[in-house]
């Protein structure tokens, strides 16, 4: 295989033991070699991961890079990022895989649009072994992403966390918040920050990535408390985009979430103010009508089909 000098694959693991030999094992059948791959271990305190990063550290077309305490995944990423010496990351879940032609794809797409600072492209989402439903890209842009989805409270969010993008937009951004916590939507911040700037990106057809959904488990963390914060953060993007209304709906959930009967008052009156103006969706008038006594019974139940 040819090596391609401007591409570092970045891999994360926490508790993922074997799982991430088959990870750099997609890596090292791509049909286009990596100039490096970057393996950070989080503080792993999971025995079998720690053999096997000890195992990879002897690789010489490995760097292991070892956390002296967890800091979570934007922490571990941003270490990954910083020690990676290619032009472009390629981030990797160590639970997850890459297809074959995958890096191949990916530089093509960066050689095709030179001033993409980040592209996207279809993935295959696994919620089952041997699931072969594929994602196709479809074009994006903040304010389609921010909204609801039809006739639902869920937010419209489709680009994933592993998006390949030039080291330049990952230090323009200002790095990935290290403060955020386990229940926090990480990827989705500094995509929402990255998005925002504003920045340059394409979306390819071809599959790049593989999100083994059934191993993964933040998905299931997530609450409107975690939505609430994002809100709370980035509420004048929401607003710069027309979505103010969209933002009062977030907080009123995840105020209804942690039972905080003044901000509930709070943003409820605000959201009100936004429909008299005409800007709302079904889904504001569904934040309005649910009682708070019920949503958090109901939200953990929608979690455990995720």
């Amino acid at each position: 295989m040819a090596n391609l000098a401007t591409l570092t694959v970045v891999i994360t693991c926490y508790r993922e033991g074997d799982l991430l030999l088959e990870a750099i094992e997609s890596v090292r059948q791509q049909t286009l070699a990596p100039l490096e791959i970057i393996l950070v271990n989080d503080a792993s305190p999971d025995d079998r991961t720690n053999q096997v990063c000890r195992q990879l550290e002897t690789d010489p077309g490995i760097t292991l890079v070892w956390q002296a305490r967890n800091g979570g995944p934007s922490v571990a990423r941003n270490a990954g990022f910083a020690a990676a010496q290619g032009e472009i990351l390629v981030p990797l879940d160590a639970d997850d895989l890459l297809p074959p032609d995958a890096l191949a794809h990916i530089q093509q797409a960066f050689e095709q649009y030179p001033e993409a600072e980040f592209v996207y492209g279809s993935y295959r989402c696994q919620r089952y072994p041997g699931d072969t439903r594929l994602v196709k890209a479809e074009p994006i842009s903040l304010n389609s992403l921010l909204r609801s989805r039809r006739f639902s409270l869920s937010t419209n969010w489709s680009l994933i966390g592993t998006a390949p993008l030039r080291k330049s937009l990952w230090e323009a951004v200002g790095h990935s918040d290290p403060e955020l916590g386990a229940e926090d939507l990480h990827d989705l911040e500094f995509w929402l920050r990255a998005m925002a700037l504003p920045c340059s990106y394409y979306g390819i057809p071809d599959e790049i990535y593989i999100w083994r959904k059934y191993l993964g488990r933040n998905s299931r963390q997530v609450s409107p408390e975690s939505w609430y914060r994002i809100a709370q953060k980035h509420f004048e993007v929401y607003r710069q985009h027309g979505l103010e209304y969209r933002a009062y709906e977030l907080l009123l959930l995840g105020s209804k979430w942690m039972n905080r009967p003044n901000e509930i008052q709070k943003y409820r009156r605000a959201l009100l103010t936004c429909i008299g103006r005409g800007q709302f969706q079904f889904s504001s008038l569904v934040a309005l009508a649910i009682p708070a006594g019920l949503f958090q019974p109901l939200a953990n139940l929608a979690k455990r089909y995720r």
